[in-house]
Order: structure tokens, then sequence, then C-alpha cells
């Protein structure tokens, strides 16, 4: 079940990382957004698919860990809409909680 919510959430969050540009301006640091958007909707497609197994689980797992730890570390910095940069926040938190219960599960 982890798995699910984790792959359903990496999907969204990634369409919203990589269309953050759109939304908020064509700046360079809503740019920085869309790689990551990318590869977590591409990482949440193949947990949904059940493609890799615990494999693509554990690089999710590290991606998101990644962002989200690049996305504490930058807060300050960066200027995206605040709101949205706690939401990330809070989505990577989830995404993590889901993807380590299913790897442990």
């Amino acid at each position: 079940m982890g798995a699910g919510i984790a792959a359903g959430l990496l999907v969204f969050t990634g369409v919203w990382h990589a269309t953050e540009w759109m939304m908020d301006g064509r700046r360079r640091d809503t740019w920085m957004l869309v790689p990551f958007g990318l590869l977590y909707l591409a990482l949440g497609g193949l947990i949904a698919a059940g493609t890799g197994g615990a494999i693509t689980q554990a690089v999710a797992l590290a991606a998101v860990l990644g962002g989200g730890s690049l996305a504490l570390l930058m807060r300050g910095r960066v200027d995206l809409r605040r709101w949205v940069l706690r939401a990330f926040i809070g989505l990577d938190a989830v995404i993590a909680l889901g993807l380590i219960s299913a790897l442990l599960g």
C-alpha cells in the first residue's frame, strides 16, 4: 500500500515540479525544478507499473531524500513561492515514508 501511495504522489508532484515554471514565471529558480519533476514522474510511473521492484523504490527513495534535502537547504535562497516550497518538502516527506514502509514491509 505504501508503494502505491508513493507512486501516486510521485506522479502528482512530478507533474507539479515540471510545470511550476509555467505557473510561477520562467526564471532560473523555477527551471531547476523541471529535471526533478521529470525524474519523479518517471520513477512514479515505474513504481505504479510494478517495474523494477525494490530497486526502483530504493532509487526513488534516494531521489526524494535528495530533493527534499536540497529544498530544505536552499529554501531561503531560491525565488519560489514560499507555500509551494513548503508543499514540496511536505510531499517529499510523505513519499519517503511510503517508500520506507514499502521497502520494509
